[in-house]
């Protein structure tokens, strides 16, 4: 470990191999080029061409005011990656999911009955249960533990080393102060270890306040080495009035890739999300479930303008 005394720096001794360390770490620029394995596509480019933003080995932010959708977004973006029916709720998040790995949803402050609906919502929009979605809710359990079990999860569970996806809701619940330099900086470190082993961790945050900034070091540190930070905004007037409570705008915070344009999400009337283009679009019928189909009134022609006054 590298320590700052008397304003030097000295290498104290740990035991390290650090000419193995070096050997592990050193790019070979010859080496052929590993494709970037996308796992969940999100909007689209100005040229309308699907943007990447969860890859594999990476992780990514959900940063929002409270009661904003995150978790309605966080469910969408899990039941895209796993596939089945979802396509139809959503042209805006679309998996391309190749293997049968582990989805790991983890929430932290919800109680068994709320998790439980969350969680539920991915079955819905999949249309069929994943066998290998594993909801996991850790409200009764202390950070330690919540960081344990984690850790677990990805290097010594029957899961390791087959783990895709992890959503970890939210990621606050992961230390005991998000305004420690110290306990921030560690969460970001572990994120950059445990994405190294190939899965991609997608995390939800608090804003702080009005601005886009995420909470706390905490949300500093963590959203500065990120992939992708995906924005969530209340439709809201000049006056910060509340216009459309069941409707959010989804923007592009940063990616490392290309910029995708904002869009909308809205809950149905049977609390399942959907995506749009156009913040009027307020309807909350069933969007993306199977329904019987409308019967449109009609009337002959005749009846429609007489006799007399048939216009051909």
């Amino acid at each position: 470990m590298i320590q700052l005394i008397e304003d030097k720096l000295i290498l104290e001794d740990e035991g390290k191999d650090y000419a193995l360390m070096l050997n592990e770490c050193i790019v070979d620029l010859d080496a052929p080029d590993k494709p970037l394995e996308t796992f969940v596509y999100i909007g689209n480019d100005e040229r309308g061409k699907r943007c990447s933003v969860i890859t594999r080995g990476e992780y990514s932010c959900i940063v929002a005011s409270a009661k904003t959708k995150k978790s309605f977004c966080k469910s969408l973006i899990t039941a895209a990656y796993i596939g089945g029916n979802t396509y139809a709720f959503s042209t805006h998040i679309q998996g391309d999911r190749k293997t049968e790995g582990y989805v790991i949803d983890l929430d932290t402050e919800q109680g068994t009955y709320y998790a439980k609906k969350t969680f539920s919502r991915v079955e819905k929009m999949v249309g069929n249960r994943y066998k290998n979605y594993i909801p996991i809710a850790t409200r009764s359990k202390s950070v330690q533990e919540r960081l344990g079990l984690i850790e677990w999860l990805i290097y010594k569970s029957p899961y390791a080393g087959n783990i895709d996806l992890l959503l970890v809701d939210g990621i606050a619940d992961l230390v005991y102060n998000t305004n420690d330099i110290v306990e921030g900086a560690k969460v970001a470190e572990m994120m950059l270890q445990w994405t190294s082993e190939g899965l991609h961790i997608c995390n939800i945050i608090h804003k702080a306040g009005n601005n886009d900034k995420a909470r706390g070091h905490l949300g500093t540190a963590v959203t500065i080495k990120a992939e992708s930070i995906i924005f969530m905004d209340r439709l809201v007037d000049d006056q910060g009035n509340l216009l459309e409570k069941n409707t959010v705008k989804v923007r592009c915070g940063y990616v490392r890739g290309i910029d995708f344009e904002d869009f909308y999400l809205t809950v149905n009337d049977n609390g399942l999300p959907f995506t749009h283009t156009d913040p009027r679009h307020n309807v909350f019928k069933t969007v993306g479930e199977v329904k019987e189909k409308e019967i449109i009134p009609t009337m002959s022609v005749k009846d429609a303008f007489g006799d007399d006054n048939i216009p051909f």
